[in-house]
């Protein structure tokens, strides 16, 4: 995932603000201690995100506990303790690490094929580790990345159908946060709508730099003559409309602890990273949205 889902920090409490961070932390932790630590520099919102739901549903609470901090050696963070969810997430952070590489070396000209190598080696140790303790979320990642660049690359003009990819591997992979099959069924619909979120999202961020180079953007591709002239108005839309069905699904979801943050990443944080965007391409003198 690509750090679209974040809280928004300014109307959190302090201690709210902190918990978030301590599931941050810990996720740092579990991919070092999981992936080495160089596994730490792949660690995103995204994942945060996920982990929090993931924790949030859990029984029991798993705890917090201090921990070593390379980037402020002289200050131990307080981190969430080791568990089931954790390790769950960093390796699926881990999966999607390597074939996010494949894909860009698959895809990427000469030039920009150099970074996607060197991290190879590193990305494919990973998989082969993550891949054995959780072998179903390694094929739900390969066979997304498969009909995802199968797609963009005949240049479907359904919205839609280009998000669906996305949508449906991480529908997949929040549905085993908890053993109730009601539950799972909110959680695999939650997880699909996260994912369009998240895919939409990425479109709207590199619209612009798409339309000079041609590359795949699925609302470039779906908008007829008329609609050119206001993609972001429309773009806005879709998303605004993504944005309240995760809100109706999320609201079905029996979460038992960090409520607070979640509503606050929910109700807040995914409009206010919309407008982040939005204003950003102001900036570059767009059209006023």
């Amino acid at each position: 995932m690509f750090g679209y889902i974040k809280p928004n920090k300014p109307e959190m409490k302090v201690k709210e603000f902190d918990t978030f961070k301590s599931v941050y932390c810990g996720l740092c932790k579990q991919l070092r201690r999981s992936y080495g630590p160089f596994a730490s520099l792949t660690l995103s919102y995204d994942f945060t995100f996920m982990a929090t739901v993931g924790l949030s549903m859990d029984e029991d609470c798993t705890g917090f506990t201090k921990c070593f901090c390379p980037g402020n050696p002289f200050k131990r963070k307080v981190c969430v303790c080791e568990n089931e969810t954790m390790r769950y997430c960093a390796s699926a952070a881990m999966l999607m690490l390597y074939y996010k590489v494949k894909d860009n070396l698959h895809d990427a000209p000469f030039f920009k094929k150099i970074a996607p190598l060197m991290l190879l080696p590193f990305a494919a140790l990973a998989k082969r580790k993550a891949k054995k303790a959780y072998p179903t979320a390694d094929r739900i990642l390969a066979d997304t990345i498969f009909k995802q660049s199968a797609l963009e690359k005949e240049k479907t003009k359904s919205i839609d159908q280009a998000a669906d990819p996305t949508a449906n591997a991480l529908a997949l992979l929040f549905e085993p946060f908890s053993d109730n099959e009601n539950q799972k069924i909110i959680l695999n619909r939650f997880g699909y709508l996260v994912g369009r979120f998240v895919y939409f999202m990425d479109a709207l961020d590199d619209l612009e730099e798409d339309k000079k180079s041609g590359g795949y953007n699925p609302f470039l591709a779906s908008a007829n003559e008329s609609q050119l002239s206001a993609l972001y108005p429309r773009a806005q839309q879709i998303i605004n409309l993504t944005i309240a069905e995760i809100v109706r699904a999320y609201e079905l979801l029996e979460r038992k602890r960090y409520i607070p943050i979640l509503d606050n990443i929910i109700y807040e944080g995914l409009t206010q990273e919309l407008q982040t965007i939005l204003s950003k391409k102001e900036k570059l003198n767009e059209k006023p949205i």
